[in-house]
């Protein structure tokens, strides 16, 4: 018998000069049927929910990850860039005029004073572009659509790398970096992405 189910059962006895019958009648009723879920239902059903929420999570810190790798990435190839470009300093001898002595009498001594080094001149440069470098990666973060484009400033030029979500944020990225002062140029090569 269902849970749901009534059974009205009947028993009629006739007497009758012919005899005595007897009639069952039995009569069936389905109620509403009530939904549940099984014991086993439930659990699958919570492993499941468990196992999305933990491939979202994966998902999501790989990402993160990858990207924070990208970052890091670039910027030591920057840096092994930029110790490419940077000619070794020239040791700086004293700074004594250096007197070439004519071979007529008749004609004063030529002085010719040797250039100070620019070692200071490259010093300040390198750090002009990390104190740029930091400005623009500062003004990027401030903005959460921009977190996940990178800059890295070599003598004055802003190379931008990552990924945003549309033609607009990659043009915006641009803008907010050459609004940063000290920069002289911008190379956008944020890739856009399809979310």
């Amino acid at each position: 018998m269902y849970p749901n189910q009534e059974i009205d059962r009947r028993q009629v006895i006739e007497n009758s000069p012919d005899g005595r019958r007897e009639t069952i009648t039995e009569t069936r009723q389905d109620g509403p049927r009530e939904f549940s879920f099984s014991a086993g239902t439930l659990a699958v059903v919570g492993v499941l929910a468990l196992i999305a929420i933990s491939l979202t999570f994966y998902v999501v810190r790989n990402k993160n990850a990858n990207e924070e790798a990208n970052r890091q990435a670039m910027l030591e190839a920057s840096r092994a860039n930029e110790q490419q470009q940077q000619p070794t300093p020239v040791p700086v001898q004293s700074q004594q005029p250096v007197i070439i002595q004519p071979q007529a009498p008749a004609q004063p001594p030529v002085i010719v004073h040797e250039p100070v080094a620019s070692v200071s001149q490259e010093k300040s440069s390198m750090l002009d572009d990390t104190t740029i470098q930091d400005a623009a990666t500062k003004r990027l973060n401030d903005d959460p659509s921009l977190v996940y484009v990178a800059v890295i400033v070599i003598n004055g030029k802003a190379t931008l790398a990552g990924s945003v979500g549309s033609v607009d944020l990659k043009a915006r990225a641009e803008r907010v970096v050459k609004s940063v002062r000290g920069v002289k140029s911008v190379e956008n090569k944020i890739e856009i992405s399809n979310q």
